[in-house]
């Protein structure tokens, strides 16, 4: 395989002989887990993958001897094959039943053709830095959309369905997700040939591609395929679902401060939070809501000749990047942005000066034109749900 985007890989999973709940033992990515679940995913089972995944009493080097120990232990165990791992998440959206698949396998990082879509911060690579040094692994897949429907995925996702998953098991939100091994060679070669042709998009993990990328360029020649991250790609499925991530941000100005310079550019209506919903919904133009102090406000631009201060067409269209350079500059800031999916919980813990910004979530077209353009958004703009977990598949690296 000289020329590759993805390939087969000998992975680590949990031991289906010693293991015989895997939901007892996966977890979300680290980004996503707060304090409170993490104690109590750690309650679940002492195997719990976030035993390993997050460092929370700053005890990296821990986390690298656990990991060999339970490799050693036989609680992990290492495939003899290099192989793809066939992904299965099933999901409601809104009552709607969907479901997605997609391949957990290498991707080569020092090619083009690879484009991230958002910005990064700094803490969350200092934190992932030390953990890819303690474990020598990739614990947690990134998550690659390919630019277009690729008949192939169909065929194999059609063939492999209907045998014995390797394992099965229910996710934090209780989503059912089922993986197969694909060891066939034919399989693997056609998967393989027809991602090779396509553009990437990263879809999450930002963070987890920048810092095995420079983990790579560091450790060039100390194991194989480091020019390789682990990737979960997919292609352009109807269950590619992209959630809103509202803000919740602490203002100083005083109400009638604060209304006045909405006022400068939207008209400003008091709706319920059901009324909200609904108006948001349509996407033509820039609409935003506002929870404050219980109540909820729709937000229409008067003119549109305000977003003739931003440059790029694309990003007219685009609420979150409106937000940031439109609105926010405009406010008295104090403290960092809480960030939430529901509109429910942003409404609940907008009090005591505490503003939220009701977003519509990204059109996934938006952002494969944003990230093949070279462009990118505003941290946390994204959220591609259900998240892909942790634990299904690690990729540790060998001499």
């Amino acid at each position: 395989m000289k020329s590759f985007t993805v390939k087969p890989f000998y992975a680590t999973y949990y031991n289906p002989k010693r293991i015989k709940n895997y939901s007892s033992v996966i977890c979300p990515p680290y980004d996503v887990i707060s304090p409170k679940q993490l104690s109590s995913l750690r309650k679940k089972s002492s195997y719990n993958f976030s035993h390993i995944l997050i460092a929370d009493k700053n005890n990296y080097q821990e986390k690298g001897s656990l990991l060999n120990k339970w490799v050693k232990q036989g609680v992990l165990v290492d495939d003899c094959q290099e192989s793809y791992y066939l992904y299965e998440q099933k999901f409601n959206v809104e009552g709607k039943a969907c479901m997605r698949f997609g391949l957990l396998s290498l991707l080569q990082m020092d090619k083009k053709g690879i484009f991230p879509h958002e910005h990064t911060l700094s803490a969350p690579k200092v934190d992932r830095k030390k953990i890819i040094r303690a474990t020598k692994a990739n614990l947690s897949p990134i998550f690659i959309i390919a630019s277009k429907r690729l008949d192939e995925f169909a065929k194999v996702y059609k063939k492999y369905s209907k045998q014995k998953p390797l394992f099965k098991f229910n996710d934090s939100d209780n989503n059912p997700n089922c993986v197969w091994k694909i060891s066939d060679k034919k399989d693997i070669a056609e998967l393989g040939k027809a991602i090779n042709k396509c553009k990437l998009t990263i879809a999450d993990g930002h963070h987890r591609f920048e810092i095995s990328y420079d983990y790579f360029k560091k450790n060039k020649n100390r194991f194989k395929d480091i020019n390789c991250v682990l990737a979960y790609v997919t292609d352009c499925q109807k269950g590619l679902n992209v959630m809103p991530t509202h803000r919740v941000i602490t203002i100083k100005d005083k109400d009638k401060e604060f209304f006045g310079k909405l006022d400068q550019y939207f008209k400003v209506e008091k709706v319920t939070q059901g009324e909200l919903t609904k108006k948001l919904k349509s996407y033509l133009g820039f609409k935003l809501g506002i929870c404050k102090n219980n109540q909820c406000y729709f937000l229409s631009l008067k003119s549109k000749t305000a977003l003739n201060k931003i440059s790029n067409k694309l990003y007219r269209e685009l609420d979150t990047y409106l937000l940031h350079q439109l609105v926010l500059p405009s406010f008295t800031t104090k403290g960092a942005i809480e960030y939430t999916h529901s509109l429910g919980e942003a409404k609940k813990i907008a009090t005591k000066g505490k503003v939220a910004f009701i977003l519509r979530a990204v059109p996934l077209d938006a952002v494969f034109k944003i990230a093949n353009q070279g462009f990118r958004l505003p941290q946390k703009s994204t959220y591609f749900y259900p998240k892909v977990a942790s634990g299904v598949t690690i990729r540790r690296f060998k001499p």
